[in-house]
C-alpha cells in the first residue's frame, strides 16, 4: 500500500496504473487484484489509511479542548514537514476527486463533513465554558481553519523553499486563539510558552 501511495501522489488516481503499481510491490497484478478488487478498491484502502491521520489528530484536539487546542495547530504542520508525501496524496487526490462521479468523491466529502464537525465542537465546548466569545459561529470557524491549513500546505507543498510552513501555521494560530479568546486573560494563558508550545521533539531539521 506503501507504493500505491507513493505512485497517487506523484501521478494522482488516474495516472497510475495497477500494472506499475503490481511490478514496484514485486507481485501480479491478478494477487493485487486478489488483495484490493479493483483499482478503486486499493484507492479506497490507500485513502483510508493515510487519511485517517488527520481524523486522529482532531479528535485528540477535541480532547486537549478549547483555546489549548488551536494552541496545537503546529503539531499538525511538524508532522506533514517530516512526512510530505502524505500532505501531497491528499491533496492530490483530493482535487482529483471533485466531481460527484469520482470514486473517491465520497470519501473526501465525508472526510470534510468529520473534520468540520470535530473543529465546530472544540469551539462549541469551549463557549460552553466561557473561554471562546459566544457570537463566533461554529461551522463557519470551523471551515475557515480547514480552508487556512490546507491553503498554507498546498502553498508549502507548490513553494517549500519560500512557504515555512510551521511558522504560517504558527502564525495563524496565534491569529485565531486572539481572535476567538473571550478575554485577554484567556489569550494569555493559551499563549504562554510558544516558544515551546510550538517545537516538536521528532523534528530534527
Amino acid at each position: 500500500m506503501t507504493i500505491a501511495s507513493e505512485l497517487f501522489a506523484r501521478s494522482g488516481f488516474r495516472g497510475t496504473g495497477l500494472a506499475e503499481v503490481a511490478a514496484r510491490a514485486g507481485i501480479t497484478q491478478p494477487a493485487l487484484l486478489y488483495y484490493f478488487g479493483s483499482k478503486e478498491g486499493l484507492l479506497q484502502a490507500v485513502i483510508e489509511r493515510r487519511g485517517a491521520q488527520s481524523i486522529e489528530f482532531a479528535q485528540e484536539s477535541v480532547a486537549v479542548g478549547g483555546l489549548r487546542a488551536i494552541r496545537e495547530l503546529p503539531a499538525s504542520a511538524h508532522r506533514n514537514r517530516r512526512e510530505p508525501g502524505l500532505a501531497r496524496l491528499l491533496a492530490v487526490l483530493t482535487m482529483e476527486n471533485l466531481d460527484p462521479e469520482d470514486p473517491a468523491h465520497d470519501y473526501f466529502v465525508q472526510r470534510y463533513r468529520r473534520l468540520r464537525a470535530l473543529v465546530a465542537r472544540i469551539i462549541t465546548d469551549a463557549q460552553a465554558t466561557g473561554e471562546i466569545r459566544a457570537e463566533i459561529d461554529p461551522a463557519h470557524k470551523a471551515a475557515e481553519l480547514l480552508a487556512t491549513m490546507d491553503g498554507l500546505q498546498l502553498q508549502w507543498l507548490l513553494d517549500p523553499t519560500e512557504v515555512d510552513l510551521v511558522t504560517a501555521i504558527e502564525s495563524y494560530a496565534l491569529t485565531l486563539i486572539r481572535d476567538l479568546a473571550a478575554d485577554p486573560a484567556a489569550y494569555a494563558t493559551a499563549t504562554a510558552g510558544t516558544a515551546g508550545t510550538a517545537a516538536d521533539p521528532a523534528d530534527h531539521d
